[in-house]
This record gives C-alpha cells, sequence and structure tokens, in this order.
C-alpha cells in the first residue's frame, strides 16, 4: 500500500464522516448529548489531520478521476489486508452469537467477501496492465469531466 495515497485518501475518509455526521443529527431517538459527542471527535480529527486533509483536497481537485480510482483501488487493498484481523473476531462473535441466523449470514457473508477479493487480486495480479488501462484510458473517456 501507497502511505502517501493513505495519506490522500484521508480527505475522503473525512468527507464520508462527514456525511455521516450530517445524517446523524436528523437521526430520531438519539440523545443529542452523543450526536455533539460524535460531532466533537469528527472535528478532533479534523484538527488533528488538517494537514493531511488539505493534501487530498489538492490532490483531489487536481485530477478526481485518477485520484477516485487509486482511492478504490487502496480500499480494496485495505479491505483485504484488514480480513487478517476480522476473520478471527468474526468467528468469536458467531461462536457467542445467540441468533443462529445471524450466525450464518455473518459467515456466509465472510466467504463470500473473501473470495470475491481473492478473485479481484488474482485477476488483477495477471491482468494488472489490461486493467489499468482500462481504468485510467478506456473508462475514463466514457465519463465526461474526467481529468
Amino acid at each position: 500500500m501507497n502511505e502517501s495515497l493513505l495519506i490522500k485518501a484521508t480527505f475522503l475518509f473525512i468527507v464520508f464522516w462527514g456525511i455521516g455526521i450530517t445524517m446523524l443529527w436528523f437521526r430520531p431517538r438519539i440523545e443529542i448529548l452523543w450526536k455533539a459527542v460524535a460531532t466533537v471527535i469528527l472535528l478532533l480529527y479534523i484538527w488533528f489531520f488538517f494537514d493531511e486533509i488539505s493534501v487530498g483536497y489538492q490532490s483531489f481537485t487536481a485530477g478526481w478521476y485518477g485520484f477516485m480510482i487509486n482511492f478504490l483501488k487502496e480500499m480494496l487493498s485495505l479491505v483485504f489486508v484488514n480480513l487478517f484481523f476480522i476473520w478471527p473476531l468474526a468467528l468469536v462473535l458467531i461462536f457467542y452469537k445467540a441468533d443462529a441466523i445471524g450466525a450464518e449470514r455473518l459467515l456466509k457473508f465472510l466467504c463470500v467477501l473473501t473470495l470475491v477479493l481473492w478473485v479481484v487480486f488474482i485477476v488483477y495480479f495477471f491482468f494488472s496492465k489490461g486493467v489499468d488501462d482500462f481504468l485510467f484510458k478506456n473508462f475514463k473517456e466514457m465519463i465526461p469531466n474526467a481529468k
């Protein structure tokens, strides 16, 4: 994983987080105290990572299409790597889950997710040049105003 891309991706994480906080404020039956605490936590992260967020914003405005494609590729890698942590935790949760249907659904979801990610990474490993050519040239031409 590219560290500079992860730093630039902080901008998108904060944007998604901000959208989530905005939606939280419209959610009924949650105490206003916890909405305020969640908002303060977001503001603390924005303050702490302000330099990384501004670098990400500059990169996004310079070329949003390449930024988004690289972000999605990076997110796939992050999910794939984090499965090393998710699987053991999920197996413990499945064991202790009182609802058998929920436990089975979680297990099915993780199995399918893992298999899909393995297929995506195997295809990308063998056909990376073709996939990159499609994403950065052919697909880019189909999208208006892609820089």
